[in-house]
């Protein structure tokens, strides 16, 4: 019985886990950044995106305002906006991302994203860009994105 009572805690636990993980709560301090990946694109190109997952972990809230990689001669942050027709276009955030109190915020295909403008050095798949972020009030923060096919690793077709 105490085998079952111990299995069933840990299974508890463990759900509770993936459930917090789920709804994007984050826990710690500070911003921390996951899943980053780039579109991968050839010198020369026109354009690239990457995407990350930002938690912010503090008390406080924050906000992604810019993005800088030597490899372009832009970078923009971009959010997807629906027109009252039902059409989907991109702009630049005028105000960059919010990233609320223990929230995970998502820059992802379809959403919110990083916009790399004139890719000056290729970016191969499987070789990592050093991209940095700037954020309102935490400390500027240089992530490796890994550099993915069109089609990212869900499937999905990248922008």
């Amino acid at each position: 019985m105490h085998i079952i009572r111990s299995l069933s805690l840990a299974a508890a636990i463990a759900l509770s886990a993936c459930a917090g993980e789920e709804t994007g709560i984050c826990a710690g301090d500070g911003i921390t950044a996951g899943d980053a990946w780039v579109r991968a694109a050839g010198e020369g190109a026109p354009m690239s995106a990457a995407y990350v997952e930002l938690c912010n972990g503090g008390d406080a809230p924050d906000r992604l305002l810019a993005v800088k990689y030597n490899g372009a001669q832009a970078v923009e942050i971009h959010e997807t906006q629906m027109s009252d027709e039902g059409v989907a276009s991109m702009a630049p955030a005028a105000n960059g991302i919010a990233l609320p109190p223990h929230e995970m915020t998502a820059l992802a295909p379809g959403g919110a994203h990083i916009m790399l403008i004139g890719i000056s050095e290729a970016i191969a798949e499987g070789e990592e860009a050093a991209i940095t972020l700037e954020f309102e009030n935490a400390e500027p923060m240089t992530v490796m994105f890994e550099a993915r096919p069109r089609m990212d690793a869900s499937g999905h077709q990248g922008h």
